[in-house]
């Protein structure tokens, strides 16, 4: 595992699997919000790489999407992460500091993974100070170009005043043979077998009954509001169980089909679609929270 991975995953692993019950039950302590469908890269490693297959859209989460999930949050005392990645590169969302606004107004620790080239424009130093005043407690900058980066983006944070506990570099930069830096996955089917490297289709192969715990701490909400499976299903949207913005996310939190999945997930079964073309290790976090389902 790559050190920017490694770091990443220990910085998050005391919030995300500290356990929080709630009506005898965990609640989620890592919610994701997609909240575009464009990017400005082409990833060999991501869907969009294959446009026949998941093109660019310009569509975007709105303010007031963002800010009922936010309200729905604070109601719940909500401690967990909110993680802005999903699908695209959330700095192409014009409006994503009142975005961040809504979540840092209620004191709810929030998070943006960014590939980070919005940030080396002209502007980019007005846009990270903007987030930070708005609230922003984390910015996640993946790395895909080389080492030369490091120092780049090191400086740009310095010079907003912006302490280095307060933002992680993650080296994205490998090619196949190393899986890009990142934990490779088939995206729950979504990226073909014959688009991934020889060491994912090995994992694939592998992966047979392996319990993941990716329901049991986490929540997935697209730009419109819909509560996905997970981020793993994040490109197929295989399942939906409701809108947030119709349906309180505690509700779809307890879900009936939300607990099937859980159920089997949690013995190592995985025989529901999408989980049966799967081959993400869904046991990074979680842990503590399937033991309290």
């Amino acid at each position: 595992m790559k050190k920017g991975m490694k770091d990443n995953i220990e910085r998050k692993q005391p919030s995300i699997n500290h356990v929080v019950m709630h009506d005898g039950i965990p609640l989620f302590s890592f919610l994701e919000l997609n909240i575009n469908e464009i990017c400005n890269r082409v990833c060999e490693f991501c869907p969009r790489a294959h446009p026949e297959i998941y093109p660019n859209q310009n569509i975007h989460m709105t303010v007031e999407v963002a800010e009922n999930i936010a309200n729905q949050l604070a109601a719940l005392k909500f401690k967990g992460l909110v993680n802005i990645s999903g699908t695209g590169e959330p700095l192409l969302t014009k409006h994503i500091v009142e975005i961040v606004k809504q979540f840092g107004d209620r004191d709810i620790h929030t998070e943006i993974v960014t590939n980070g080239d919005m940030l080396i424009k002209k502007s980019g130093p007005e846009l990270v100070k903007k987030l930070y005043s708005a609230g922003l407690g984390q910015f996640v900058v993946s790395m895909y170009d080389g080492p030369e980066q490091v120092e780049a983006f090191n400086s740009l944070f310095a010079s907003c005043g912006v302490d280095k506990s307060l933002y992680s570099l993650r080296d994205r930069w490998y090619d196949a043979s190393e899986d890009y830096g990142l934990l490779y996955t088939n995206r729950a089917g979504n990226i073909g077998f014959e688009h991934l490297s020889e060491t994912a289709k090995k994992k694939l192969i592998k992966s047979g009954k392996s319990a993941c715990f990716y329901t049991h701490y986490a929540m997935m909400i697209d730009w419109n509001g819909d509560a996905l499976l997970c981020c793993q299903d994040m490109y197929n949207r295989t399942i939906k169980f409701g809108n947030v913005t119709e349906r309180p996310i505690l509700e779809i939190w307890k879900d009936s089909k939300l607990m099937e999945f859980r159920g089997k997930l949690k013995k190592g079964e995985r025989s529901l679609s999408p989980c049966n073309n799967c081959n993400a290790n869904g046991q990074i976090f979680g842990d503590n929270h399937a033991k309290g389902w």
